[in-house]
């Protein structure tokens, strides 16, 4: 595991941005003064307030209207969201398909936000980037660990395994760990971190348990939909705890379904940031 020490470094901007936003007494102009020192995340982030995943009927033309609009965390979330794909845009390696791995990611982050904003969690704001963050540990294992990449497919190829269990068996940790470790040399807030550590266990979560359950459920349903994939060709069980605390039935994850195909439907401005 020592070989995956040099993990990628969170742009400086992104950094400056979560400083500003544990200040009381920043405001709108203080975050948008922070993101205009990028400009090409200045642009990124504009098209993708101005895409159709929002669906302002009128262009927004600046930084601060964005922020005034959506709110701090909105902003924060997108740019986040639009420096995580720079940050691993053009990630190769034998076996892994970059582009499926993406458009399941962010069906994932979609998922994740559907079903916050459904049942009502207070952490609504982090659904997305929670969703979108919950396998980045599989691209960190892809780039630095290409033989061992190899042999988890073959596991998952040739057992049956699911990718997280394959992890296991070949390096003695998985990507939900790896995952973890990268959310906190980012210094990304335990709200993120936490669910990218237990999505694949959320009964065992200690905190943010709500969280992580629906990043847990955003895969189930990401996977069932097959949207993309992440490496697994099985689709686990939903977890009792899950089940439970989403009150679900048939007919409210056909609902929850459709809500994430929408949603995927008008997310290609994001897909369009990776290719």
């Amino acid at each position: 595991m020592e070989e995956i020490q040099n993990l990628p470094t969170l742009p400086t901007v992104i950094q400056k941005i979560h400083e500003i936003l544990r200040d009381p007494t920043a405001n709108a102009a203080d975050v948008g003064d922070v993101i205009r020192q990028d400009a090409s995340l200045t642009s990124k982030t504009l098209k993708l307030v101005n895409s159709a995943f929002y669906g302002f009927p009128k262009k927004i033309n600046s930084i601060t209207r964005a922020i005034v609009i959506l709110g701090f965390n909105k902003i924060k979330n997108i740019a986040l969201s639009a420096s995580i794909f720079e940050t691993f845009r053009g990630v190769t390696a034998r076996g892994f398909d970059a582009k499926r791995f993406w458009e399941h990611s962010l069906a994932v982050a979609i998922a994740t936000e559907v079903v916050a904003k459904d049942s009502g969690l207070e952490e609504q704001e982090d659904a997305f980037v929670a969703g979108l963050l919950h396998d980045i540990g599989k691209i960190i294992i892809a780039a630095h660990l290409k033989n061992e990449f190899l042999a988890i497919l073959k596991s998952v190829e040739e057992e049956g395994l699911l990718m997280v269990e394959a992890e296991e068996k070949v390096l003695g940790a998985n990507h939900a760990l790896i995952g973890k470790w990268l959310g906190e040399k980012w210094k990304f807030p335990d709200g993120l971190v936490a669910p990218t550590a237990r999505h694949h266990q959320p009964r065992l979560a200690r905190e943010f348990r709500d969280l992580t359950c629906a990043v847990n459920l955003g895969d189930i349903l990401a996977r069932a939909l097959g949207i993309g994939n992440g490496g697994d060709r099985g689709i686990p069980a939903i977890d009792g705890v899950v089940w439970d605390r989403f009150d679900l039935s048939t007919a409210r994850i056909e609902k929850l379904c459709d809500a994430v195909l929408d949603g995927t439907d008008r997310a290609g401005a994001f897909l369009e940031l990776i290719r």
